[in-house]
């Protein structure tokens, strides 16, 4: 973000410099705003053997620090997308539209699919796979088949098996049977005490009857969005304590009574309220049963930084994006998609689920719910005409290069440029960038001492992807959740008179990121009480600062910020009071005094005061 009266830029300078033997060559996709291009190919452009060649917004990744595991980016196989492939798609087409859905090499390369455990509003009918007639809700006339989904939906997700067999199957009701209901319907209610086995039982058999029919199911949620109670479509409350109860005292003893092996995702909602996740997960039995594997999450309320929050206090689960939809209500799709795709990678979500993977010109067949959803696919109910909306291609520049298995890098973000970084399975790094700003923008990409330098258009987002030393060929192999892990030192040093990004930490606590409004875009860190704090490593000092220039925003009380080198509680090289600007994305700039400082140093911020709303916003700073 550019500060008046000063060019923005941040020039970071390797400390490691590794020779370069040869050219090395990039290849580039661009996805523009206009949509002139989408998921093209561009240019190759290539590295040269310096950290960096000019002054300037600079993107450094360092492939010593490594993040979560990527399991797969991906849809949701709902009974309206099932019905559009199999009976509206003409039969001769469906190959060529899922190979362009699940082939890496001919499409986008899906490799995660979530399936709704009977109707969803996405569905012609409200079913369910125990229905009982009207008004008899007897558990012992409980009939349980999955013959509903063996007609359309079970050979979609054998044959998108057969074309990526690395896919990662998710299951979530959202509505367990109206019998055993409070509601005595799919619609509305909650679940009877009474019925907490039979509800349990339920999965048991759901999981067992996939696997038998060849579609195994690596993780279930035990409710969809249990916070929202829809009138129009199934669903159901679940509080957070119902939950628990559920699945320490029901679910989880019926599935290893089974010998299930099928895992556990809780919550399933919005970012807005990590307090649901938290309060299941601080049981210890439940955060310690190998059936229990994290926390998933949806993206129409709260930060993504909110998935942070819950790692840094479950660092041995994982957090997953179980459902992201497109919709007519976004005013910009592509920006969307790749603000929250890029955000949600740097907040340890090792999935992106986009909503239904297949709907028809009118944004259907729907059952109540939404019916301004976009799809990954668009069936004309007419004609079965295929074409594809522009989901399908920014979903595409992660999901088609992204090999489930790669492993997420540390990399910062620049003035308008936010990244996501990645070392894949087969050796390869991969870098998307986007250009968060309304003007273009100019930029270098620095790697063990090397660098390259891009253009993007305003608004525009590109996937960069290069072949890396032989090395990076075990990405991901044998890595589990857990804290940032280095290896040697970071490659990089970081001028401290350049403007530096918040969202660019390297390591953070009790602070959440969120998209920015300033200027530029991008994502600042806020959330913060008091005691939050933000660590940056290898920051040159040069021959001493004597001010720090604070981009910030701020309706709380108040608070301050301080300085300290090398750890929390290290020397202060400088501390002030932060003003309250009248919003949370009202911003201004303000300075502090430094102390004596010089020379190289990890650098730690810290935020402290009190109140209730919490103290503001951090963007960027800048030493001078």
């Amino acid at each position: 973000m550019k500060a008046p009266g000063r060019q923005s830029g941040a020039i970071l300078l390797f400390a490691l410099m590794t020779p370069v033997i040869g050219a090395q060559t990039v290849s580039v996709w661009l996805t523009t705003d206009d949509r002139k291009a989408l998921l093209q190919p561009q240019p190759d452009v290539t590295f040269t053997g310096r950290a960096l060649v000019s002054p300037g917004p600079a993107l450094v990744i360092d492939d010593r620090a490594t993040h979560q595991v990527i399991e797969g980016f991906g849809a949701s196989m709902t009974d309206s997308s099932a019905f559009l492939l199999n009976e509206v798609l003409p039969a001769s087409n469906l190959p060529a539209v899922m190979r362009s859905l699940f082939d890496r090499t001919q499409g986008i390369g899906i490799s995660f699919l979530r399936n709704p455990m009977g109707a969803s509003d996405l569905a012609r009918t409200a079913y369910s796979y125990d229905d009982q007639p009207a008004g008899s809700f007897d558990p012992s006339l409980a009939s349980f088949s999955i013959d509903h989904d063996r007609a359309e939906i079970l050979p979609l997700l054998l044959m998108a098996r057969s074309i990526n067999s690395q896919i990662k199957m998710m299951a979530s009701p959202w509505s367990p049977p109206a019998w055993m209901k409070t509601s005595g319907s799919m619609i509305g209610g909650a679940l009877n005490s009474s019925a907490s086995s039979a509800f349990a039982g339920y999965f048991v058999k759901y999981l067992q009857a996939y696997a038998a029919a060849g579609v195994p199911v690596d993780y279930i949620s035990l409710q969809n969005e249990p916070l929202y109670v829809p009138a129009d479509y199934p669903g159901m409350s679940m509080s957070s304590a119902e939950q628990l109860s559920l699945l320490r005292d029901y679910v989880l003893p019926a599935m290893r009574a089974a010998n299930l092996t099928t895992r556990i995702l809780v919550y399933d909602h919005n970012w807005d309220q990590p307090a649901y996740p938290q309060s299941v997960l601080n049981d210890a039995a439940v955060a310690a049963s190998p059936n229990v594997a994290g926390t998933a999450w949806h993206w129409y309320g709260g930060p993504p930084g909110a998935m942070t929050t819950i790692h840094n206090l479950h660092p041995g689960l994982n957090n997953y994006v179980t459902e992201a939809s497109g919709g007519t209500w976004i005013n910009d799709e592509v920006k969307q998609d790749f603000e929250m795709i890029v955000h949600s990678m740097r907040n340890w979500a090792s999935a992106y689920v986009k909503w239904g993977l297949a709907l028809d010109q009118n944004r259907g067949p729907h059952s109540g719910g939404c019916g301004t959803c976009t799809p990954l696919v668009t069936i004309d109910s007419t004609t079965g005409a295929v074409s594809y909306p522009v989901d399908y291609f920014t979903l595409g520049h992660f999901s088609k290069f992204v090999l489930p298995g790669s492993v997420a890098l540390w990399s910062s973000n620049a003035p308008g440029i936010i990244s996501a970084a990645f070392a894949t399975p087969n050796g390869k790094v991969v870098l998307v960038a986007y250009n968060d700003s309304s003007a273009d923008k100019t930029f270098q990409v620095s790697w063990r001492g090397r660098s390259f330098g891009y253009s993007l258009p305003a608004l525009a987002g590109a996937t960069f992807t290069w072949m890396a030393d032989a090395g990076a060929r075990t990405a991901g192999r044998g890595l589990t959740a857990g804290a940032p892990r280095r290896v040697g030192r970071p490659r990089y040093t970081i001028a401290a008179s350049q403007q530096i990004q918040a969202s660019s930490y390297a390591q953070i606590a009790n602070l959440q990121s969120e998209p920015c409004s300033d200027a530029d875009g991008g994502f600042d860190i806020g959330y913060s009480l008091g005691g939050g704090w933000l660590e940056f490593d290898n920051i040159d000092f040069g021959r001493g600062p004597t001010a720090v220039d604070v981009r910030w925003a701020s309706a709380g009380p108040g608070g301050a910020l301080e300085f300290h080198l090398d750890s929390v509680s290290g020397p202060t090289i400088a501390q002030g009071s932060t003003p309250v600007t009248g919003g949370w994305q009202t911003w201004q700039t303000f300075s502090i005094p430094v102390f004596s400082v010089h020379g190289l140093h990890n650098l730690f911020i810290v935020f402290r005061g009190s109140g209730t709303n919490g103290l503001g916003n951090l963007n960027w700073f800048r030493f001078r």
